[in-house]
């Protein structure tokens, strides 16, 4: 029995995963998730300056990202399927990304905050990647409360279009053909943020249910 029990735990100590990518995950989701606080907080500033926070932000999670596909390489043992991880780091990522596009759309045709409908559509994308974070930070621990913060994120897409469609039914209704142009790409740089964030949830509730 001890000489069975010596084994055991050396095979443990062997095939147990010793790089926690739980929290490597519920990292680069809070890191995503100041991303797009940023950019509310620097739209509802007034969105005049060139917006550093972030681009910095982003090169950040880009770092997180890269480090944790290192990690994954070097790693024998991950905790669930290592695609599905690279996955979610991924689409994680992405989300960060289309933030920062959101910002460089602005910067660059010049559209500033009209603190309506744009002020609605930004809070729904901050509220949806807070639930994604929500949903990382219990993966490991609670997968049901997980699977509950995954959903509340892609309901917050459902929100978010509807917000979409009205803003895009109003903006139609004006005159002034540059500032309609201009501002309808602004919306739908805002739409592919919150497709994403809509993205990450599915992809979490998949696996959720995969390591159940």
């Amino acid at each position: 029995m001890a000489e069975k029990a010596k084994t055991s735990n050396w095979f443990n100590r062997i095939f147990e995963p010793r790089i926690n990518f739980y929290a490597l995950l519920s990292s680069h989701a809070q890191k995503v998730l100041d991303g797009m606080e940023a950019l509310e907080q620097w739209c509802e500033s007034g969105a005049r300056e060139r917006c550093q926070s972030v681009r910095d932000l982003e090169n950040e999670a880009d770092e997180l990202k890269l480090d944790l596909e290192k990690k994954l390489v070097e790693s024998f043992v991950t905790p669930f399927d290592r695609e599905d991880i690279y996955d979610l780091a991924y689409s994680l990522d992405e989300v960060i990304n289309s933030a920062k596009a959101v910002v460089r759309e602005m910067e660059a045709l010049q559209v500033h905050y009209d603190g309506s409908l744009m002020k609605e559509m930004i809070s729904t994308l901050v509220e949806g990647t807070r639930c994604l974070r929500g949903s990382f930070a219990m993966l490991e621990d609670d997968l049901q409360e997980a699977a509950n913060q995954a959903t509340l994120a892609r309901k917050s897409d459902n929100r978010f279009s509807r917000t979409y469609r009205t803003a895009m039914r109003e903006l139609f209704s004006l005159d002034d053909f540059k500032i309609v142009l201009k501002t309808r790409e602004i919306y739908r740089s805002l739409l592919v943020a919150s497709e994403r964030i809509d993205a990450v949830g599915e992809k979490l509730l998949h696996i959720i249910v995969k390591i159940s």
